[in-house]
Parts: C-alpha cells; sequence; structure tokens
C-alpha cells in the first residue's frame, strides 16, 4: 500500500510540474461540473434540491461530485502525458475512467425527484431507491478513478512492462467486470431492508416544529398556512385502510415499520384507521401529515383512474411507468409498486367525477417540481391525486377540492407556502386564507419555478424572512 502511494505522489509531482496540465485538470473538472449540474435541472431545479433534501445528503452530493470531476480532470492530464511522452499505456485505464463519470452522472440529481440518467437503466424509482440516495455509486465511480490514476501512474513513470498473454486477457476484462458489478449494485443496494436506510430527505415537519414562535409576525403567517387545528376536508377514511391491506398495497408491518423507526410510530387511532377503517372526517394537521402522505400515496397509486392509464404518466413513461418516483419508489407494498398501479376501482368515480378530478389536477402543482397533480410522478402529486378522488367521489365542489390541496400542499411544503404566504400578504394585501387557492397551486405560483420566483420578489424587495425548512420527501 505505501509503496503503491509513493507511486501515485511520485507520478502527480512529474506531471503537474508542467502548469499546462494543471489547466487542463481544472478546465476538465469545471466541464464535469457544469454538465453534472444540466443534469440536475432535468429533473428539479437548484432551490427544491436544498429545499427538499437533507444537509448532509446535499452536501455530500456536492462535494463527490467536485472530488469525481477533479479525479477525472487529474486521469484527463495523466493520460494526455503519456501520450506526449509517447510512454505505454493501456486503453482499459481509459475505459476505466469513461466508465466511472458515467457511474457519477448516473447518480447526479435529488433523491427527492430522482436522477436523469437512472430510469433509461430501469432503475424504479431512481435515486429513491437508493439507501444514501446515490451516494454510494458515487464513492464507488471515485474508487474507481483512483484506480485508473494509479494505473497512469504506473505509465508516467515507465513501470508498464509488457504483459503476459493471461495477464493482458484479465486486463481486458476489466471494463466488462466493473460494468457487470456496477449493474449488480444499482439493482441489489435499492433491495436492502428499510432499516438500512439513511434519511436523505429533509423533515418537513421536525423543521416546522421548530420554528422561531418569537416573532409575531411569523408566527401568524406559519398558523395561517398551518392551523394548529388542522385543516378538515369534505371526506371520510370510511374502509380505505383494509381494503389497500387486503389488495396488498399496503404492507401493514412494512408500514408500521417505517413509522416506528422515524421516531413517530402510528397511533392507535392511525392503526385503527388502516386495519378496521373510519367514518370520521379527514383532518390534516403537523401530527399526521406524515400519515396522510402515505397513506394517500397508496390510494392514489391503487385507485383505477384514467389518469394513470391515459394521461401524462403514460404519455411520457414510454413503457417504463415503473421508473417515477411515485411507482418505484413505493416500497411498502406487498410486491412490486407495479402490481398495484390503477388496478382496482377502491372508490369508484362517474366519468363527471373522473372529469372533475383531472380538471382540478391538472391546475394544481407541487414546488418539487414542474409538474402538474395530473401528472402523478412523485408520492406528494400520487398522494394529492388520491384526495381529489375521494373527495371528487363525496361529491365535493370545484372550489372545495382546489381549497382542500392548498392547505394539504401547505402541511406538506411548509417553507414554501410561507413564502407564498409572505408574498400574497406583501404584493396584494391579502391572508392566505383569503387568498385564491386556483392562484396559489397554479404553476406561476406552487411548481418549482414559481417557488423560485415568488422567492426572488421577496428578495427584490427586501423582505427576507426565515421560512421553516424543509419539504416533505418524495420517498418511503
Amino acid at each position: 500500500m505505501a509503496a503503491n502511494i509513493r507511486i501515485l505522489q511520485t507520478a502527480l509531482s512529474r506531471v503537474f510540474s508542467k502548469p499546462n496540465y494543471l489547466v487542463i485538470t481544472v478546465a476538465i473538472a469545471f466541464n464535469i461540473l457544469f454538465a453534472y449540474y444540466l443534469i440536475l435541472i432535468q429533473r428539479t431545479t437548484w432551490d427544491a434540491f436544498w429545499q427538499s433534501n437533507a444537509a448532509w445528503y446535499v452536501w455530500s452530493q456536492i462535494i463527490l461530485s467536485i472530488i469525481n470531476a477533479l479525479l477525472a480532470g487529474m486521469a484527463a492530464s495523466f493520460l494526455f502525458y503519456v501520450i506526449e511522452k509517447r510512454l505505454q499505456g493501456s486503453e482499459l485505464t481509459s475505459l476505466n475512467t469513461l466508465g466511472s463519470l458515467f457511474f457519477s452522472a448516473a447518480v447526479t440529481g435529488c433523491s427527492v425527484c430522482s436522477a436523469f440518467l437512472l430510469p433509461a437503466l430501469g432503475i424504479a424509482a431512481s435515486l429513491a431507491a437508493f439507501p444514501f440516495g446515490g451516494l454510494e455509486i458515487k464513492l464507488f465511480s471515485a474508487l474507481i478513478l483512483l484506480y485508473a490514476l494509479w494505473q497512469y501512474s504506473k505509465s508516467v513513470l515507465g513501470l508498464c512492462g509488457i504483459p503476459k498473454k493471461r495477464k493482458f486477457l484479465l486486463n481486458k476484462l476489466q471494463p466488462l467486470a466493473l460494468l457487470a458489478l456496477f449493474i449488480f449494485t444499482v439493482y441489489a443496494i435499492p433491495r436492502l431492508p428499510i432499516k438500512y436506510r439513511a434519511k436523505t430527505q429533509s423533515n418537513a415537519l421536525a423543521a416546522a416544529s421548530q420554528l422561531n414562535k418569537s416573532k409575531t409576525n411569523t408566527a401568524d403567517i406559519f398558523a395561517q398556512i398551518n392551523p394548529a387545528q388542522g385543516y378538515e376536508i369534505n371526506a371520510k377514511f370510511g374502509d380505505l385502510g383494509p381494503k389497500m391491506i387486503e389488495m396488498g398495497v399496503i404492507d401493514l408491518e412494512k408500514f408500521k415499520q417505517v413509522y416506528q423507526q422515524s421516531g413517530k410510530p402510528l397511533t392507535a387511532a392511525q392503526e385503527e384507521i388502516l386495519k378496521g377503517g373510519s367514518d370520521a372526517k379527514i383532518k390534516i394537521n403537523q401530527d399526521n401529515s406524515y400519515f396522510l402522505l402515505n397513506f394517500f400515496w397508496a390510494f392514489g397509486l391503487a385507485n383505477k383512474n384514467k389518469i394513470l392509464t391515459e394521461g401524462d404518466m403514460v404519455k411520457y413513461g414510454k413503457g417504463q411507468l415503473g421508473n417515477y418516483a411515485s411507482t418505484g419508489g413505493w416500497s411498502l407494498a406487498q410486491s412490486d409498486a407495479m402490481d398495484y398501479y390503477s388496478k382496482r376501482a377502491l372508490v369508484p368515480l362517474t366519468s363527471e367525477q373522473e372529469e372533475l378530478v383531472n380538471k382540478v389536477a391538472a391546475n394544481i402543482y407541487r414546488p418539487c417540481c414542474g409538474n402538474s397533480t395530473a401528472f402523478p410522478d412523485c408520492n406528494h402529486g400520487m398522494a394529492l391525486l388520491g384526495v381529489l378522488e375521494l373527495m371528487a367521489a363525496g361529491g365535493a365542489s370545484e372550489q372545495e377540492m382546489y381549497e382542500a390541496a392548498k392547505y394539504i400542499n401547505a402541511f406538506w411544503f411548509p417553507g414554501n407556502y410561507y413564502d407564498i404566504a409572505v408574498y400574497f400578504k406583501n404584493k396584494e394585501g391579502k391572508d392566505y386564507k383569503d387568498a385564491d387557492a386556483k392562484l396559489i397551486l397554479s404553476k406561476d405560483i406552487s411548481s418549482a419555478q414559481g417557488v423560485q420566483t415568488v422567492k426572488r420578489w421577496l428578495i427584490e424587495q427586501g423582505i427576507v424572512e426565515q421560512p421553516p425548512k424543509g419539504g416533505g420527501g418524495c420517498g418511503v
């Protein structure tokens, strides 16, 4: 090990004694980082990336991306040095470098809104499927790049002898072995039990409860978006819980385990909703918003609806519906999530009710992406779709549905809707409760791009208040 480190150190000194190779390294690293950024914004926005993920995850993604980019730049400089000096090198080392860059790029993204490249490999739920949100693959990539640098170092120092036939054959198989290891890793790691998963996504509930109530104005605005008494919608749980357990879209033990491990075990009332049903009207508050998110995610996923079978999910899924965060990310079922996709009319809808749901859903956006609820590619979209279906089946009006979504979204994304409430108060002189629900939920206000526009306006006006940090994650 010590000898290998000395080889690497000596090679680094020799190559970077020439400033042009340092410039090459920095230039390549910068371009790779820019490419990572472009890949990231294919699925989300920079602001949404910061707001939706835990701080340790965001910084780990950034640091590992910088490390990968720098190592790749160094490997390229070593390659150019070998070519310039006409030293004996290996094309396999170049393949290892390119392969590791692909691995790193594949897991560049947001654990909430997923990555851009992984779905092309058929990885269900993208980054939401990995215990560490894809960081394990970035680390794997960095190790391969270090190995490539070590191989280049031997070439730089003239330590590469003429390979024997058997050893040459083994070297030829290296890229294939790395590819096989990568495929095994990305398919095996997501199947690890829930207890081995890290918390990569920010916790809106915990952050909201830690809000500094000493500022009267801040507390008042927060109380408007997340009223202490909760918000009751025109719908009941009924026997939805038992039906979903019976069909298998909810595995009760897995469901309970998630809440136990999050430090907020299910209450007796919540267990009863799942096992025996309830005639109580649904009321969302800070204590149960996490429960309702997963409950309605399962319902939205399993309930038969044309939005799921004929809408944007099918249009943009291109035959791989299981790759969305809302489908592949649902890991609390008895079997694969797609076994339950739009499977049964748990709550039957008339054609008129289905039309109403589609109309309302198409006008409701969420801060984690630029898609409407009619394109429920993440858990918030799928859960809200379920809420709208249940309300429509119960005879709720269009306005009631918008009003309910206005508060449900605010409980799931308190930081974003705090900003929105401040925006309406200062720009239009309206309290959150008086602001038009359809306007609040529109693409211009509630989408990932919309909340950035709102934030930008607040900053331009010198209104910089600290909202509760966080937003719900798009994984279980």
